[in-house]
């Protein structure tokens, strides 16, 4: 007994980290060849991971930036729930905004369909009012998703209200 349990603390001490060793040197692998092959795929990926951790969408975004990879700032019609990739770009995800729930930015993706938004008017007479509220909205136009149909941000926050109310209406 005492000659079988010294054979197994000397495996202890190098077997364990031996065999670990080989399966997260296959996965750094496989991350680096992604990285360098498909670099704007893989931080988007990377991204949505960690949407809800703001220091590190920072550090992916310094990354694109470094890699000369553009991330385009949040927006209504092309926006969805996780990051994505469009012409070689990042398209940042409205379920990554603060105060923005996966449940409105589904509800929102939902109602825009394959017919972008073309006002606030036509976004009002689709806005799924249950699930998306007016703090939803004041974060999303805070990020900058309404600049598309509003340049100026101080209207927009102004027609938050018309919206709401238009939206209840219909």
């Amino acid at each position: 007994a005492n000659e079988l349990f010294d054979l197994m603390e000397k495996f202890a001490g190098y077997g364990f980290n031996k065999s670990h060793a080989a399966a997260y040197a296959l996965v750094a692998y496989q991350t680096a060849w992604l990285k360098a092959n498909y670099p704007t795929e893989f931080l988007a990926a990377s991204m949505t991971l960690d949407k809800g951790n703001t220091d590190k969408l920072a550090e992916f975004r310094q990354e694109a930036h470094r890699l000369g990879i553009e991330v385009v700032p949040p927006n209504i019609n092309l926006s969805a729930r996780e990051f994505g990739v469009k012409d070689g770009k990042i398209i940042y995800a409205m379920a990554a905004i603060k105060g923005v729930g996966e449940a409105a930015v589904d509800a929102l993706v939902a109602a825009r369909g394959d017919r972008p938004f073309r006002s606030f008017g036509d976004f009002a007479a689709r806005l799924p009012v249950k699930l998306v509220n007016k703090r939803t909205l004041e974060s999303l136009m805070a990020a900058g998703c309404f600049d598309v149909l509003e340049k100026n941000r101080a209207r927009a926050f102004a027609a938050i209200e018309p919206i709401v109310a238009e939206a209840q209406r219909v």
